[in-house]
């Protein structure tokens, strides 16, 4: 008796600690699911089991799916900001922007011109995406609290992208004849000159009140920044090899850099003015994203691409999801990461709490 009981508690122990850092899927469904944004306990992807592309959620508190947009035509490129979700819809014979109140299970179109609408971008109540009613892009954005469209960049040259974050619009801008950076103060309607340099500045990303960019200046792409409060530019790296694909999270700075011959993970602090290594592993590391004290990237060191970790406050490195088939594109948001995943045959949606340690199923359909 004392050898069956015994047996049966090594057993359980042997179960408690294969549960330590399994992995749970959030979306497993046979057709393919792509592209997946999270904030907070919400993430969002555009999926392609009914035939045509749609926009599902998942909330990772309660482990419950939900459809967000199912409507015939094609729905695409979602975003999220706590219970908003947007994304392009073709609902009406061309590209409109829609959004969708998870709180309220409401949907309500954020934009339905006849020209073409891309690249939503949403924070808090404020949406904003690239427009194409003038002939080429320009900026417009729409307050989901008033109900409001509004322009935010019309200047006769193209504005291709756009990133949003609080009251805080930014693009890039081809008035002077290269890609500059702009912003703009959606409180007070006014517009400002983040970076004007006479070579190309690229793919801003904007935190709070601070903006970085791919910057040529130098020959080749660096990365610099600029904090809207003080109105001070700073570099970020300027090392002589490649820095590209830049993101940010309130001090914290990272991207791709192939200073040492192949594409690593570095990063900057801020507050600190102090730049370290992330990942040097002799493979390639990719697609980095940030938020809070965690960046999170897609690795192949294991001869496929898998998705890694980094822990700024211990300096630890940790993998988050290591399977034999390819992990793709992570994103981040709090402690929740996620990743288009094919270990099925086909795209699906998994993701990863980094405070239990548990991998879980967003959507395999």
């Amino acid at each position: 008796m004392k050898k069956t009981i015994l047996s049966v508690a090594i057993i359980l122990l042997i179960l408690t600690i294969q549960q330590v850092g399994a992995e749970m899927a959030i979306c497993t469904y046979s057709g393919d699911q792509d592209i997946p944004a999270v904030s907070g306990n919400i993430v969002v992807w555009h999926d392609e089991r009914n035939g045509n592309w749609d926009i599902y959620g998942y909330d990772t508190d309660t482990g419950t799916e939900f459809a967000i947009c199912t409507n015939s035509a094609e729905q695409d490129d979602p975003a999220v900001s706590g219970n908003i979700v947007v994304w392009v819809d073709d609902r009406n014979g061309n590209e409109d922007i829609y959004g969708y109140d998870i709180e309220t299970g409401t949907e309500f179109a954020v934009c339905t011109n006849g020209a073409d609408q891309y690249e939503p971008a949403v924070s808090g109540n404020i949406v904003v995406w690239q427009d194409w009613r003038s002939g080429n892009a320009k900026i417009y954005g729409y307050d989901i609290e008033t109900s409001t469209e509004f322009a935010v960049c019309t200047e006769s040259s193209a504005q291709p992208y756009a990133a949003v974050s609080g009251n805080i619009v930014l693009w890039n801008d081809q008035r002077n004849g290269n890609w500059d950076i702009y912003g703009e103060y959606i409180e007070v309607d006014t517009e400002f000159a983040v970076c004007t340099d006479e070579a190309e500045q690229r793919e801003p990303a904007v935190s709070g009140d601070i903006v970085i960019w791919e910057d040529y200046r130098n020959g080749n792409s660096d990365i610099y920044g600029y904090d809207i409060e003080t109105l001070t530019e700073f570099e970020v790296c300027t090392d002589p090899d490649a820095q590209t694909y830049p993101a940010v999270s309130g001090n914290t700075v990272t991207w791709v850099d192939n200073r040492n011959g192949n594409d690593d993970i570095y990063g900057y602090d801020i507050e600190k003015d102090a730049e370290f290594e992330v990942c040097t592993d002799s493979a390639l590391q990719t697609y980095p994203a940030v938020s809070d004290n965690v960046i999170v990237w897609q690795d192949n060191r294991n001869g496929n691409w898998d998705i890694y970790g980094y822990d700024i406050e211990t300096a630890a490195e940790f993998s988050i999801c290591t399977d034999s088939n390819g992990q793709y594109r992570p994103a981040v948001s709090g402690n929740i990461v996620v990743w288009q995943d094919y270990r099925n045959g086909n795209p699906d949606i998994y993701g990863y709490d980094i405070e239990s340690e548990t991998e879980f199923a967003v959507c395999t359909d």
